[in-house]
């Protein structure tokens, strides 16, 4: 599959993530009750991209936190300085990487959709690895069904506008799906302007394996995980045809 190079964009990625603020308190507060309920004190943020997640749950958690793009982990660390977290900061690959045993693992905003099938399996064995028995899993992907019956949005959209620090940001969409696969094709064109000065315009294309909640149950089954409930984004009921996101919660057997 081709990836996404995250480094390249690295520094306006908050900023690109349409709603951040508003989109990392809502998954923030329910990865918090689920892992109260488990009673987790223990947790490995294995894909932790710019710190969303891991800054905010190191107030109540021993953090570690992980993630391949050297870029999105400056940025993360300069942040948990800034606000005095205490996190163990890595770059490794999830499939490979051992730390130990944890309470609680999770790899949030499809991160494991840069996975094809088959690095997921391995990715899955390893995150096994890095739990406890009972351990809790926690992530979540685009759900297949909803896309299918969507048709992917086969045209282009503009799904972020915003103006910050004296810039103009605007990113447009033009996707297709391989739903024979479960493959998202994604098609980005980034503007970033000054004023009235040339943007920066940055084209990019990425594949994007997605899965439907049966496809799930099955492979987390196949990897010696029961699945706890799975949920239509942060803390709702899922429609399979109704819900962009699959949120799972599972649990090593």
């Amino acid at each position: 599959m081709k990836q996404y190079d995250y480094n390249k964009l690295a520094k306006y990625y908050d900023v690109f993530e349409a709603d951040a603020e508003i989109s990392y308190s809502k998954s923030n507060l329910f990865i918090n009750s689920i892992l109260k309920k488990y009673k987790v004190k223990t947790l490995l943020d294995f894909t932790c991209g710019t710190g969303a997640q891991a800054i905010y749950l190191s107030k109540h958690y021993d953090v570690v936190a992980n993630d391949l793009s050297r870029d999105m982990l400056k940025i993360a660390k300069t942040k948990a300085r800034a606000q005095r977290a205490k996190i163990k900061f890595t770059q490794r690959d999830i499939r490979y990487a051992k730390f130990g045993k944890f309470d609680a693992v999770i790899t949030i905003f499809n991160a494991i959709g840069h996975l094809d099938e088959n690095q997921f399996d391995v990715a899955l064995e390893n995150i096994r690895n890095n739990l406890k028995k009972g351990g809790i899993y926690i992530f979540d992907i685009f759900n297949l069904d909803f896309i299918k019956a969507q048709g992917a949005l086969g045209y282009k959209f503009l799904d972020v506008s915003t103006e910050t620090q004296g810039l103009r940001f605007a990113r447009f969409n033009h996707n297709s799906l391989d739903s024979r696969k479960g493959i998202f094709k994604i098609s980005q064109e980034t503007w970033i302007q000054k004023g009235f000065e040339k943007p920066m315009v940055r084209e990019d294309k990425w594949d994007m394996k997605i899965y439907s909640a049966n496809d799930l149950n099955q492979l987390l089954k196949k990897n010696k995980f029961k699945v706890l409930r799975m949920y239509g984004g942060w803390g709702k009921k899922l429609d399979k045809h109704k819900c962009l996101s699959i949120v799972v919660v599972a649990q090593k057997q």
